[in-house]
């Protein structure tokens, strides 16, 4: 499919998101569409997949020109689209086979039990395509978010495509999933399907992209081919200006010993010993299953120890739950920040206050809403999140700004542990320089950081010191020359030769 946009113009009310964008994918081209949130990416994929209709402008499928009135017109052309709130398009309590061929079940496989065998076989080869061995039967809500992401994914390449849309597929991905994903989005560019791929991740888009488009703005900003494009270049395109350190780590690290695991086990996790000093940034890498995630949910308190101890500051961490280790100085940023981190109907400033509200709250249990306000304003502000408001609705703010919020609520409690789990999933660059400061911002006040991140260029820059975990043991531990991306993934995968 050779799709071309031009001059498309999109506005909401008074706010002009596109503002005469020209955009084109040639068969069989892959091409990055990259800016910081609010630049107009989304809503660009929503005209191209008919969810909206462009105010002004046209857009041509191999020469002619075509207007959808809804997505089911741009779906019969063969047009795909896996957007980043995924799990909004699956259905928990169905199948993983019906809902990969939930669109187009009936029509394939006969109503109810007929050919049930055969879509549970269809099925099952749209994700062993994906490298996935997931039990077509089994009903999605029972699936890590990895899993669903890839069930999304065989949704859309078990139907004929001609143009496939993917908006940061990769953000619930480990590095082996991250790239079985690359090898089908190769596949089907060889089969000549044309590919729109939405990612703030630049070693995802020199490795992958031909050619890449900026939008700044609701305007085309920078298109390239990749080939004779460079990271710095496509940074100020997005934020239109010089990033002279994306990642300005500093050196924090101060003698004294934080944090201290010895022993310990849990789900997921076995005889796990770490320390980490105060202003140090402890990076743990490993692939999806590999323990990462569970050892910061038990140091959390969200899963219990079956053995060994946790200390802050030389004293022990009770097994009492989130509660103690809250009491104790421990902060957790989680990987899902609208599920776990946020409450999404809740205004900024009670989302801000809400790991500190009884500071503010008389023996009478009324809140002193004057006390909240100052001190959550004054968070708010330190860690630079936007909003109309204090009052305004968090889910009305970008994904970057959310997770500013969520670490506004945990920088208000003076942790002496911040866990962090996937801290940049799902934003800009731009947010993700702001998170980066942050992180610098605490360590230069004593505060010791585990940081879990998929993002190798991430763990690695923005580590003191690095371990590795795989099957849900340390396998290694690098600093130094040795913390280096080949490194990290050699022991997360076979440990190194």
């Amino acid at each position: 499919m050779h799709l071309r946009l031009h001059g498309i113009r999109k506005s909401f009310g008074d706010n002009d998101i596109l503002k005469g964008v020209t955009f084109e994918v040639a068969p069989g081209e892959v091409v990055a569409l990259a800016g910081e949130n609010g630049a107009g990416k989304s809503t660009l994929t929503r005209v191209i997949s008919g969810a909206h209709q462009p105010d002004s402008g046209t857009v041509e499928i191999d020469g002619k020109a075509v207007a959808f009135k809804e997505p089911q017109d741009a779906m019969a052309l063969g047009i795909g689209v896996i957007y980043q709130e995924f799990r909004q398009n699956l259905f928990p309590q169905l199948s993983v086979a019906e809902n990969i061929h939930v669109l187009d079940r009936e029509k394939r496989f006969g109503r109810l039990l007929v050919r049930r065998e055969r879509m549970f076989r269809e099925a099952g080869a749209a994700l062993g395509d994906l490298g996935m061995d997931i039990d077509p039967r089994r009903p999605v809500g029972s699936l890590s978010v990895a899993e669903q992401q890839m069930v999304e994914i065989a949704r859309a390449t078990s139907r004929s495509l001609s143009l496939l849309i993917l908006d940061e597929p990769t953000a619930a991905l480990d590095e082996r999933e991250s790239e079985q994903l690359f090898r089908q989005i190769r596949r089907l560019r060889a089969g000549g399907v044309s590919i729109v791929y939405i990612s703030h991740r630049m070693d995802e888009i020199l490795e992958l992209a031909d050619r890449i488009v900026v939008l700044r703005d609701g305007k085309v900003a920078l298109d390239e081919p990749v080939a004779r494009t460079g990271t710095a270049e496509v940074i100020t395109a997005m934020v239109g200006e010089a990033v002279d350190d994306f990642y300005p780590k500093e050196d924090n690290v101060r003698e004294e010993v934080v944090l201290r695991l010895e022993g310990a086990s849990g789900g997921g996790f076995q005889d796990v010993d770490l320390s980490v000093r105060a202003g140090e940034v402890l990076g743990v890498g490993g692939v999806m299953g590999s323990g990462r995630g569970p050892l910061l949910r038990a140091m959390f308190g969200l899963e219990p120890l079956t053995a060994g101890t946790l200390s802050v500051d030389g004293r022990r961490v009770r097994r009492g739950g989130v509660p103690e280790a809250i009491a104790r100085g421990i902060a957790y940023i989680t990987p899902d920040r609208q599920a776990e981190g946020l409450c999404v109907g809740l205004p900024v400033l009670a989302n801000v206050s809400l790991a500190t509200l009884g500071r503010y709250t008389g023996p009478l249990g009324l809140v002193r809403l004057g006390a909240e306000r100052a001190a959550g304003e004054r968070v708010m502000r330190d860690v630079r999140v936007h909003a109309q408001s204090p009052s305004a609705a968090v889910s009305t703010l970008s994904g970057g700004n959310q997770q500013k919020t969520l670490f506004a609520k945990w920088v208000l409690t003076a942790p002496r542990v911040l866990l962090l789990d996937e801290p940049t999933r799902g934003v800009d660059i731009g947010a993700k320089a702001e998170i980066y400061r942050i992180i610098n911002q605490l360590t230069a006040d004593g505060v010791a950081v585990v940081l879990v991140s998929s993002d190798l260029p991430e763990l690695v820059n923005m580590s003191d010191r690095a371990v590795v975990m795989r099957d849900g043991h340390v396998v290694a531990e690098l600093s130094g020359d040795r913390l280096d991306e080949q490194a990290v993934l050699e022991h997360s995968l076979v440990g190194a030769a």
